[in-house]
């Protein structure tokens, strides 16, 4: 599929060309490689990844095909113009984790406008290239809001720029691979409060898989 850059869906000059300039420079640099839109999914979704590193909001935003929200901290659109800009760039302000009364309502009325956030349900970036515990807040969200979520596995970031280096290596190999949706309706049969947490283990489980996916050398679709 093309890269959102390219695609016919309606979004601003400005988000495009933002786009279109991370692309080039993942590509350049980092030979950026993206897998698994054979799970495109064109409704309302959370695209839920595995966080540890700087790059991974702009890594997740080029390899999906559409145009994608984010969440920021309230604290960067307090100057008018660098807010503006931002907003601009499908940023949302919140205070708070996704669990948070203002932050879920931001995020359902995305979702319910039949758009993609990204979230990281770990909640922080990861001092360590693993998979660490996932966070109550995306599974109480897809059950408040009946959206899918899109598993994404993000790979080289974290040798790249984690949160020990100051700078980001100039050279190396990223990659994003996206899996199977997740869908509330598998779930709901259950007692709420084991629906969720069956969901969010379904969640780290398919994140892992794509990981082990993408080592074992990334052949056929992945899981």
């Amino acid at each position: 599929m093309k890269p959102a850059w390219l695609s016919k869906q309606p979004i601003t000059w400005l988000y495009r060309f933002i786009l279109f300039l991370a692309w080039s420079i993942f590509k350049i640099f980092y030979r950026h490689r993206v897998y698994g839109h054979e799970h495109f999914y064109a409704g309302p979704a959370i695209i839920a990844g595995n966080h540890t590193s700087y790059l991974d909001p702009p890594i997740l935003a080029i390899s999906w095909p559409q145009g994608v929200h984010f969440l920021a901290k309230e604290e960067l659109f307090k100057n008018p113009l660098f807010g503006g800009f931002i907003r601009r760039l499908n940023a949302h302000p919140v205070t708070g984790e996704a669990s948070d009364i203002g932050v879920f309502k931001t995020i359902c009325g995305l979702l319910n406008e039949g758009d993609k956030i990204i979230l990281f349900p770990e909640g922080k970036r990861n001092e360590m290239d693993e998979l660490a515990e996932l966070k109550a807040g995306v599974a109480m969200l897809v059950a408040r809001s009946k959206s899918a979520v899109v598993p994404a596995y993000i790979h080289g970031a974290f040798k790249i720029w984690n949160t020990s280096r100051k700078f980001p290596k100039l050279f190396g190999k990223t990659a994003c691979v996206f899996g199977t949706p997740i869908f509330w309706a598998d779930f709901e049969h259950l007692d709420k409060k084991l629906a969720q947490k069956a969901l969010l283990a379904k969640l780290s489980e398919s994140i892992n898989a794509l990981r082990a996916w993408y080592e074992a050398g990334a052949e056929g679709i992945p899981p």
